[in-house]
């Protein structure tokens, strides 16, 4: 019995070790396609601080897109500066995605990174190359104490704080 017992311990483990190294558990690659040759992070699953890196280097490139991927209602309560909206609970949201430009590069986020992580692997099924998404969401943007505006996105709104500097990284 000892014996047997063992060997489905050792088989579950060799299991273990196998769907951890082929990436089955997985939710998205991270840092897949590169931009670290030029001091950006790589494209995939980003932290807050790197997020403030992309958007301090990206903010004023008109090929940057910082794309809030929550409710209008969640915008409305607290978004990051500059953003644009696309509803992930919309039925057209995957068709709003496809018709996004392939050429341009995306931060996408929203509230804690369930939602951005699915629309991340969406948009590499559509062939999106240059996607940034930030791990943890915009609860943990405003857990690290980084500014938020309140109200909605095509109407006057209250920002707070300011972006800190880039990191050293």
């Amino acid at each position: 019995m000892k014996i047997r017992t063992k060997s489905i311990g050792v088989l579950a483990l060799s299991f273990l070790v196998a769907a951890v190294v082929s990436g089955c558990w997985a939710t998205q690659p991270v840092g897949e396609l590169g931009g670290a040759d030029n001091g950006m992070p790589h494209y995939g699953v980003i932290i807050s601080q790197q997020t403030v890196d992309v958007i301090h280097a990206l903010q004023d490139d008109p090929e940057f897109v910082l794309l809030d991927i929550r409710t209008p209602a969640e915008v409305e309560a607290g978004h990051i500066s500059g953003a644009v909206n696309l509803d992930f609970y919309d039925p057209a949201f995957r068709d709003d995605l496809a018709a996004l430009d392939r050429d341009k590069v995306y931060l996408i986020y929203c509230r804690t990174g369930n939602r951005s992580g699915q629309a991340y692997s969406i948009m590499k099924e559509l062939g999106f190359e240059r996607v940034y998404d930030m791990g943890g969401g915009i609860t943990q943007w405003i857990a690290a104490g980084y500014p938020v505006c309140i109200g909605q996105l095509n109407a006057e709104h209250s920002c707070s704080g300011e972006l800190p500097k880039l990191s050293d990284t």
